[in-house]
């Protein structure tokens, strides 16, 4: 691989680190702003209530659960990319 290669992957990690930590630290705005967007379809639309599942919308369940499921999908990025970096800079120190 040459020098050009290995600065590609760091930036891309790096920014793969930063969406993560980024979706890890603004998970609970993300999941309020979410749940408000699928009260606004439902109201909009009563139609779609009738769905199987869809009986949860816009309620706290359904903000408590996106918002763990962000904040996992944060972490799990963040702790990826983190990994990929400390690969990545491993063999540099040879």
């Amino acid at each position: 691989m040459t020098n050009w290669n290995y600065l590609q992957e760091f930036i891309f990690d790096a920014n793969v680190a930063l969406l993560g930590a980024a979706l890890f630290y603004w998970s609970k705005p993300m999941a309020r702003a979410l749940n408000s967007w699928a009260v606004r379809c439902y109201e909009r639309f009563p139609k779609l209530k009738v769905l199987p599942g869809s009986q949860n919308a816009g309620t706290e369940l359904n903000y408590r659960i996106t918002y763990i499921f962000f904040r996992l999908c944060g972490a799990f990025a963040f702790v990826s990319a983190v990994v990929f970096v400390i690969l990545f800079l491993r063999p540099l120190r040879n």
